[in-house]
Parts: structure tokens; C-alpha cells; sequence
């Protein structure tokens, strides 16, 4: 792999053999590929923001290292699928865009709502949405998704993609919290004028529990496709996948796809039948 030579010692590469593979796929993605991976396999400590021209044409500026690591479950191990006839999607729990510029890419003729209601974040999704010159397919909304439309509070710790609204249940101090506007899912489409929906994208950092438990039937039936991130955490309150995939199937969706990892959380996808 050209260009990688100077990037690790020898045996710090060879720790990373089984992602040969995936270094490969990064080469093709981007003529900064040299500076992705390095930031990626974290062989050294590298300057933020990280600004990353793709081979399409479009650019993303990412700010952390847990945003590479987004960048890479999305873009390079293609986590999400697209799939065929999508031309309404909602991006719940957007971060900075990443999503965003692969459904655009993925779907050129889609129209996207992406929502993300922490500040910062969310100043981040709009600059990598003008980059990209994607303001007549993207609306952009700084809104969370809950069980229940009002403010809730997101932890300021933490880089930007584990940050997620903090649960009725836990006490907060405003000290390291911010306050940001929710919605719940119904309330949320028909804001955004949407009576059905092709495609739910939900990455939204434990939220996803009481958001689809609390979304009534007739709304998930309005929803072709759900790829979502759960998170089994959260099972201390009384969340399993078990009764949500359950509330999801009384709705019309068939599980078509399930993984998870070593810390439980899993990604899973559904079909409307």
C-alpha cells in the first residue's frame, strides 16, 4: 500500500493485519488516505479538525477521532444499506453529516431530514451540508427525538457522537448539560410535513428505546425501512431488544438484519410487510 510505509513501525502494522481489507477500500475512497488511516488506527496523536476530500467529489471535516471512527463504520464497512426506492429519508441522530453525504451519494434522488439537536454538532452538520452543496436536498432541523415533545438535556462530556439526551430517570446537573428542544417521532413528521417516510435512519445514543416503544402503530406503518443503532445498556430500564423488536413486528416491520458487539450494542434493520 503505497504511501503507508512511514505511518507505524512494522509491528504496530502487523496488530492491524485483519484490517487489510479495510485499509484497501479506504485508498478509494479518498486521495487522503494516508492521513485518514493514521487517524483511524490512532498510531499517533494528529491534529483536529480533519479536513477529507472524497474521490466523488464531496468533502467532509471531521473533528475527532470518534468522528473517523463514524466516518469509517459508514463509509468504509458500509454498516448502512440504501435501500432500493428510498426517496424520503430521515437521519435521526445526524452528528456532523456523515450520513447525510453517503445516503446523498447512495441515493441521488432523495430528500433528506437530518436532525441533531446538540449546538455545536449541529453547526458542524450545516457547514458539511453547504460544502457538499446539498441545501436543496437536505433540511437540516436541530431537534432530538424522545417519548415526549419539550426540553431534555444532553451531556456536554464526551466527543460528539456518544453524546445522547440524558433519560427522564437520571439526575442531571445544568453544569454539564445542555438543554435542547425534543420531539417525539409523530410529532417530528408531521412538523416536517412528512405522511410516510421511505427510510429511518436512527443513531441516536440510547434515545431509540423510548422514542419507537412510544411511537403508536399506525406511525411505524408509515415508515417503508428502520436501520437503527440500539443500545443493550440501557436494559438496566427495563429495555430489551426482545420487546422493542416486538412493538416494531405489531407495526408491520420484519427484522431482516441483526449484529451486535462485545458491549451488546447492536445495529438492526427492518422491513415493512
Amino acid at each position: 500500500m503505497v504511501g503507508l510505509g512511514r505511518m507505524a513501525l512494522p509491528i504496530e502494522l502487523l496488530k492491524h493485519a485483519g484490517r487489510i481489507p479495510e485499509l484497501f477500500v479506504a485508498t478509494r475512497l479518498t486521495p487522503s488516505y494516508v492521513p485518514l488511516i493514521r487517524r483511524y488506527l490512532e498510531f499517533e496523536k494528529l491534529d483536529y479538525p480533519f479536513e477529507l476530500p472524497l474521490t466523488n467529489g464531496r468533502t467532509l471535516t471531521l473533528s475527532s477521532q470518534a468522528e473517523v471512527a463514524v466516518f469509517w463504520q459508514i463509509f468504509v464497512r458500509q454498516c448502512y444499506r440504501m435501500p432500493a426506492g428510498c426517496r424520503t429519508i430521515l437521519d435521526a441522530g445526524a452528528n456532523v453529516g456523515m450520513y447525510v453525504v453517503w445516503a446523498a451519494g447512495a441515493q441521488p434522488e432523495a430528500r433528506i431530514v437530518a436532525l441533531e439537536p446538540f449546538p455545536t454538532t449541529y453547526l458542524a452538520l450545516e457547514k458539511n451540508i453547504r460544502a457538499n452543496k446539498l441545501e436543496t436536498r437536505v433540511r437540516s432541523s436541530r431537534i432530538g427525538l424522545a417519548a415526549q415533545t419539550g426540553d431534555r438535556f444532553i451531556k456536554t462530556a464526551g466527543p460528539s457522537p456518544n453524546r445522547g439526551v440524558v433519560l427522564h430517570d437520571l439526575e442531571v446537573s445544568t453544569e454539564d448539560t445542555v438543554r435542547v428542544p425534543c420531539m417525539s417521532l409523530t410529532e417530528c413528521l408531521q412538523y416536517h410535513e412528512l405522511e410516510s417516510i421511505d427510510l429511518l435512519k436512527m443513531d441516536i445514543e440510547g434515545s431509540e428505546w423510548e422514542v419507537l416503544l412510544s411511537t403508536p402503530t399506525p406511525v411505524l406503518r408509515s415508515i417503508r425501512h428502520i436501520q437503527l443503532e440500539y443500545h443493550a445498556v440501557h436494559a438496566r430500564f427495563g429495555y430489551t431488544p426482545e420487546k422493542l423488536f416486538a412493538h416494531l413486528a405489531a407495526g408491520g416491520h420484519q427484522l431482516t438484519f441483526r449484529q451486535e458487539d462485545a458491549q451488546r450494542t447492536g445495529i438492526a434493520y427492518f422491513k415493512l410487510t
